[in-house]
Formats: structure tokens, sequence, C-alpha cells
């Protein structure tokens, strides 16, 4: 009987290939480019990395259509050519762009596959889903609205479905040709094959009416192409949570049907249908206010319905799977045969060795924040992702005596790297543990799951050897008595004030961090100002969730437009559902007893709303630092600028680095 450890180690046969344990990672590009993916993959690959899902469109209807990104980053390729068109192209120049394509690609998985990691490609089609910006047309089944970016489809006639089923082909065997183990096609998260398999959006009569007859057409002309030896896998969406959407039982029946054309099959949950229009559901990538592993439920029906029809395959499951713990226990419930994740590789390259060698207590674990989606890979928990190809500085001939004073994300991260390079590192902090606001930050519970980060921190700065000096109220005299070399200020910012009366009953968000409330009853007013973060929602979410009445205001023409939009949903929902009413476009003037004064923002137009207190989360300002000698002293993190908890924690990686 094998323990939990080693059944995330048990090598799995998957048609022509064995993996050579459970943990697969899925596809994601983190916008890197080809000039700084490979160093990424490569490092993930060999961290023991079964098998690597990584984005390969090649091709579909004769045009590559993801990833733009990596298309504009060939030579003299167009910014255009990055999706499908039914217009004559100039055919040299497709053959040109398509044969560059194909040697990237060929590149990344000749990068994993040297670490012993199975390379698939995906294909992946934005459909309705794709951004305005684009100068290609939306396609789908039928001409409903995309949910991220609002687009309107065109809906492809049965000659372009016939074209797009050539392109999908064609693509597949460029896959196959370039080196990969295998092909995925992509039906899931409401993108082009999720459309047309759904019976909320594919509202056609014909032969591609809603159902899984595209997807069987497809299957059976791409293992006609490639062959039996390659991987042939499917992305299958395990639900749509709207009404008249797909169902767990609905992609169970889809999924007996693909079944005899597959060696795996790959079940995830999300879309993006909670964007735009408030319809309940889990959103894509989902953040930190989604319950983890979402789609395992479903995971289980289809199993189950697999078995029962006698078509069992290999099963991945992913979505918010970021311990080792939940791992294993997908897998010794027999949810699933395989774990696959994203966001854990990014927060965590080591996620599958430690997890396959019972480590799991040391995984550096994801927390949702989604600071690594639509952005260029950037991540607080793990500041090295997507620059693994960086270097630090030069390895210290001496050690030095560094003072880091603040022991926030910032400062915590500048002096664990500083010691693990082999300085001798002094931490001081006027509080009594590591992390600063952000300790404060997650005794809220909207980001109380952001504590791993605050966890892990700590465990950093200990295992680096740091003389951690807590309860340090720091001054001239403390540095002089510890004779630093160098000095790292990293003292963080405090809450930025309204000018309102001094008799007047307002707190800032720190106030109600630290425990301190309203005096008076009646309703509570936020204002927002020009935030545009989270400090105004977990401000409202610490009054409502405790019953108080709360208007929240933003001067901006909508709350939170600096939010990443899946958690923007979530967040918006919850404090939707605590009865908070959200004002836009609206600054607070005045206050008097009992009432503030507003001004919406451009018609000038005066207005009141009764309340009994006002609490600001309009931001926060650096602290002061003393002067230094330049060289000799550096300011980091908040204390330079207020930004979020990435930009401190790459920040002091950096410092740390180059002492």
């Amino acid at each position: 009987m094998s323990t939990s450890a080693d059944l995330l180690a048990q090598p799995l046969r998957i048609g022509s290939r064995t993996l050579r344990n459970r943990m697969v990672m899925t596809p994601h590009l983190g916008r890197l480019g080809a000039g700084r993916l490979p160093a990424y993959l490569s490092r993930r690959a060999g961290a023991a990395v079964a098998m690597a899902i990584l984005p390969a469109g090649m091709g579909v209807m004769s045009m590559p259509v993801y990833p733009p990104d990596i298309v504009a980053g060939l030579e003299d390729a167009r910014g255009d050519q990055d999706g499908v068109s039914y217009h004559p192209r100039d055919e040299r120049y497709e053959t040109k762009l398509l044969a560059g394509l194909g040697d990237v690609f060929a590149g990344f998985a000749d990068t994993v596959r040297q670490h012993g990691t199975v390379a698939i490609g995906q294909i992946h089609h934005p459909g309705a889903e794709r951004s305005w910006d684009s100068f290609s047309p939306a396609l789908a089944p039928s001409a409903l609205r995309g949910d991220e970016f609002g687009t309107v489809p065109h809906a492809l006639t049965g000659t372009e479905i016939g074209n797009l089923i050539e392109g999908y082909v064609g693509n597949a065997g460029s896959i196959a040709a370039n080196g990969f183990d295998g092909v995925e096609l992509h039906a899931g998260h409401g993108y082009l094959l999720n459309r047309f398999i759904s019976p909320y959006y594919n509202r056609r009569t014909d032969e591609w009416a809603a159902g899984s007859a595209l997807l069987v057409r497809l299957l059976e002309r791409i293992r006609e192409r490639i062959g039996s030896a390659p991987l042939l896998g499917l992305r299958l969406q395990v639900s749509e949570e709207i009404e008249g959407g797909l169902t767990a039982q609905m992609s169970a029946r889809i999924a007996c049907d693909v079944a005899p054309y597959l060696d795996y099959l790959s079940v995830s949950i999300g879309n993006h249908n909670g964007l735009r229009n408030g319809r309940p559901s889990t959103p894509y990538t989902s953040p930190w206010l989604t319950a983890h592993g979402p789609a395992v439920d479903g995971a289980r029906t289809i199993r189950t319905a697999l078995a029962e029809a006698g078509l069992e395959r290999p099963l991945l499951v992913t979505g918010r799977i970021t311990t080792a713990a939940f791992a294993r226990e997908i897998l010794e419930r027999g949810d699933a045969d395989l774990i696959g994740a994203a966001r854990a590789y990014i927060a965590d390259p080591d996620f599958a060795a430690k997890a396959i060698s019972g480590r799991g207590e040391e995984i550096a674990t994801c927390i949702g924040c989604n600071e690594c989606v639509r952005v260029p890979l950037s991540c607080p928990v793990n500041p090295d992702a997507g620059r693994e190809g960086f270097h630090d500085g030069p390895v210290p001939e001496s050690p030095k005596r560094i003072v880091v004073v603040g022991a926030g994300p910032a400062g915590a991260t500048a002096a664990a790297k500083a010691a693990e390079r082999g300085h001798e590192v002094i931490l001081l902090d006027r509080e009594d543990a590591v992390g600063g606001t952000l300790r404060r930050l997650v005794s809220s519970p909207m980001v109380v799951e952001w504590s791993a980060l605050v966890d892990q921190l700590e465990r950093r700065v200990r295992a680096a050897g740091v003389d951690f000096r807590p309860g340090t109220e720091v001054n001239e005299e403390t540095l002089a008595e510890l004779a630093p070399d160098k000095v790292i200020w990293a003292v963080g910012a405090e809450p930025l004030t309204a000018p309102f009366p001094a008799d007047a009953p307002v707190l800032t968000t720190s106030d109600l961090l630290s425990g301190r409330r309203p005096a008076a009853d009646g309703p509570v007013v936020v204002v927002g100002g020009p935030e545009t973060h989270l400090e105004p929602f977990i401000a409202a979410e610490l009054l409502a969730g405790e019953g108080w009445r709360v208007w929240l205001l933003t001067e901006r023409h909508a709350h939170g437009e600096d939010v990443e939009p899946r958690s923007l949903s979530g967040l918006l929902s919850r404090l939707s559902k605590l009865g908070v009413e959200f004002v836009s476009m609206t600054a607070v003037t005045a206050w008097s007893k009992g009432v503030v004064h507003t001004e919406q923002v451009f018609s000038g137009a005066a207005g009141e709303i009764p309340a009994g207190a006002v609490v600001t989360a309009i931001g926060r300002v650096a602290n002061p630092v003393p002067a230094g000698d330049e060289g000799e002293t550096y300011v980091i993190g908040d204390a330079l600028a207020p930004r979020r908890i990435t930009h401190a924690v790459l920040e002091g990686r950096r410092f740390g680095a180059m002492i």
C-alpha cells in the first residue's frame, strides 16, 4: 500500500508515454516572451514536473492565434497576425511566420524534455473572448457577446467551421512535428471550443449545435493526422454555473463521447461571465476569494461516468490546488490521477519536487492574489519568478554588517537575501513580529489567506540566520551602537488623512485593523477618494460584516479600477451580499454632525449622506527616513513610494542581492 507521498510520486502510463510522477504544470506564459520563457520553464521542469502543457497555437485557420506576445517578438512579425482571418493573406509571409513560430515552440518543448518532462502543446483559441484591441475579429458559434471584453463575435458559417477544423488539424500536425510529445485542445473557460459545446452560448440548429459534434470531428481528424504515438488530450470545463449552461452531468456525457480518441482528460472550472454581468460563477484563474479545488467535485462526476461507461482515462484536475496535502487527498480519494497547477509553480518552482518527496511544509504557497495575471510575470511569494535568467551581484569578498529597519515584506525579504549571501544582517522593527502592515492586513476576513505570505517571510528570515530584534525603536543612537556598513530603510507608509474637523468621528483603515470601531451608531461612510485598489474594500467589509450599514464612496469612475478583474468580481459580490451601498464619481467635501457632504466630481452637484462616522481609505504616504550617506543607505518598499506587496518584495530581493 502506497503512502500519501508515494502516491504523488508514483509514475503513470499515459498512452505511449510514462510520467515520472503525478505533478503537471498547466499552460501559462506570463508574458515573458521567447527570450525569458526558456529559463522559466527549465527551472520548473528541472524540479520534477512530470508533464508540462505549453501554449502552442501555430496556425488555426492558417493564421497563428496564440500567443500574440510571442508572435510580436519574432523578427519583422506584424502585430495584427495574431488571429483568424478569412481574407486572402500573403502566403509567403505566413509560411515564414509559421516556420518561425515552429522554431520557437520547438525550443520550448526541448527545454522541458531535456529534464525528462513530457511536453504537450496546447491549442487555444479565445473565440468570443478576444480583446477589443486585437486586429482580428471575435469568433463564436453564435453571436452572443463575450463576457470578459464585451465584444460581439462573428457567428461562424458552415464553410468557416470547415476551415477552422483544417486549421486545428494543421496546428496539431505542427505541434507533433516540432518535438512535442502530444497535443491538447482547450475547450474550457468560455473560449471558442467551449462555446461550441455549451447549450447557453451555442444557439445553432445545424450539425454544429451544442454538444460534442465539433470536438469529436476535431479529435478524429487530429488523430488521423498525428498518428497513434503522440498523446492527445482535452481540457474540458466541468460546468459553467449559469442557468442554461453546461452542468457537470452534461460535461460527463461529453467526456464519454470524446474519450475514445483521448489519452487523457484535463478538467477545470471557471469562466469570465462574472466579470461584467454579475452572474455568480467561479472566475477563470480563481483568486484567493474562491474555495480551493473548485473543479474537484465535477472531476469526480466525470470520472464516475467514464468508469461506468468502461472508458476510463487518466484524469487531470486543476484549479487552486496549492498544497501537497490537498493534492494527495485528491489522489487518495480517486477523484483524479494527475494534479495540475500553474500559479503554484509561479510561487514555488519546486512545488512538484517538494510535494513528491514529502516536504510539503516547505512549499511557498500561492496566495491567489492574481498579481501574475495579464501582466509581465510577477509574484509577491516568489520575486524570482520570470527572472530566472537574471543573476545576483558578485559574491561579496568579505561579509558586511547590514542593518535593515522595518520587517515588512520589503525589509524581511532584503534581510533574508542579504543573509543568504553571507552578510551579517540585523533586522529591527518596533513591532513584535515580522510582517509589518501585511500582518495587520491579514487580520481582515477578506485577505486572511494572505497570512501564508507572512508565515513564509518569518520562515525565510529565520532560516537565513537573520538577527531579528523585535520591539526596537530605531534612532541615531541605536544605529551608532550597531555600527553598520549599510543601512536599508524599509519603514513602510502611514495612512493619508483627509481634512475633516478635529471633532469629526473619523477613523482610518489602519484603525479598524487595530481593533478600533466607530463610537456612534448609524451608517458609516467609507471614503475611498482616488484609491483604486483593495483598501476601501477591506474597510467596508470589516464594518459591514459586523452589522454596520456602509456606504462606499470613490471619486473614480468605478470602484476598484486597478483590482485584477477576476478578483474584483468576487469582491463586489461579497460586499453587495453584505449590503454595502456603492457610490462612484463622488468626493467628500465636508462633515457636519451626522451628515457627510458630497460633490459629484463632474457636475459639481451637491449631496448628503447621513452617517454616524467616517472611515478614510484613501491610500498611504511614505514614512520619513533620516538622511544618510549616499551608497551606504538605501530606502525601499513603501518607504520609497507606497505600492503593492509585489513591488515591496521584489525591491527587497533586488537590494538584498546587490550588496
